[in-house]
């Protein structure tokens, strides 16, 4: 078999058993193998629609070394990449390149366009700079959410994970990205639906495994224990280990750890009052892999090892 996409360096582990691990055993197994058979029980069609060359890897990863789940899971993400259409709402801000296109496909994405402007207007997502280590921070405000659309908030959101995704790629070579959740001027009425909510996390979690690093939940009000206490259920382990509260000095001691608070936001420990976000700016004039008032001619970190993270 000719595979698509060459394959990373195999982490060194033992061969494993051929009785599936649990999920919530520490196991070893051969990553390799694991990126062919996956990459096997692809159809041509679904391999269009892979995201990059480490989808199966992460996935296989996600699964700890379960092959069928992984195989299962990474075909329904496909599917969903293909149904929800990621790739167009990539592409939306993307005009210069629209002019070849059929009538009605222009018009869809100059629908998307529109769509994830009307969400953007008053900065509720956006990317904005890097840790230490080059990965995009995703900046997530509930404060200032302004639509009740379901489905327009979910295309929103993969939007900025795309983009994040793409920021740290370019910047880093890493396969990770924090989000930083800020909850100045929240309240309980900003809470999402609980549809909402799991339609978010079956997002994050379903369909973008081993994309987190680090969610940094900061300065969290009082009346956000009542939320909390209800959407925990609905996150996975795996996403619950790599959620900080962020609140004191110890919040700001593990802000100041991972970032740059020089070159953060207030709500993220940043120590300086930075430019004010321009959504039509960031979605129209600046690059899809750069973040927003990034320096277009900054020099990227070195490359770092895949998925080295």
């Amino acid at each position: 078999m000719i595979l698509p996409f060459p394959l990373l360096p195999m982490r060194r582990r033992p061969p494993s058993s051929t009785t599936a691990p649990s999920k919530n055993t520490r196991v070893h197994y051969d990553e390799n193998a694991g990126v062919r058979a996956i990459l096997d029980s692809l159809t041509d069609r679904e391999r269009k629609f892979l995201s990059d060359e480490n989808m199966p890897l992460r996935h296989y990863r996600a699964e700890k070394g379960h092959l069928e789940e992984a195989i299962r899971k990474i075909k329904c993400t496909l599917r969903w990449r293909e149904e929800f259409g990621v790739d167009d709402i990539t592409r939306c801000f993307d005009r210069k390149n629209h002019v070849h296109l059929p009538p009605e496909k222009q018009k869809e994405l100059n629908r998307l366009a529109e769509i994830i402007s009307r969400e953007n207007e008053t900065g509720k997502i956006y990317c904005r700079g890097y840790d230490k280590q080059g990965r995009a921070i995703l900046y997530l405000t509930p404060g200032r959410e302004n639509s009740t659309n379901e489905m327009d908030n979910m295309r929103h959101l993969v939007y900025h994970l795309e983009r994040a995704i793409a920021c740290t790629r370019r910047k880093s070579g890493r396969q990770k990205v924090c989000i930083v959740i800020g909850y100045e001027g929240f309240k309980l009425a900003n809470a999402p639906p609980l549809s909402t909510t799991k339609h978010t996390l079956t997002i994050l979690q379903g369909h973008y495994p081993e994309r987190m690093f680090r969610a940094y939940i900061c300065d969290p009000p009082f009346v956000f224990r009542t939320f909390w206490n209800i959407i925990r259920h609905f996150v996975d382990p795996t996403t619950l280990e790599k959620i900080a509260f962020c609140s004191g000095g110890e919040g700001q001691r593990l802000l100041e750890r991972d970032f740059n608070v020089d070159t953060t936001e207030r709500q993220a420990g940043g120590r300086k009052v930075l430019r004010p976000f321009d959504s039509k700016e960031f979605l129209y004039d600046t690059p899809f892999d750069y973040t927003f008032d990034e320096d277009i001619d900054c020099r990227s970190f070195e490359v770092a090892e895949n998925l080295k993270d």
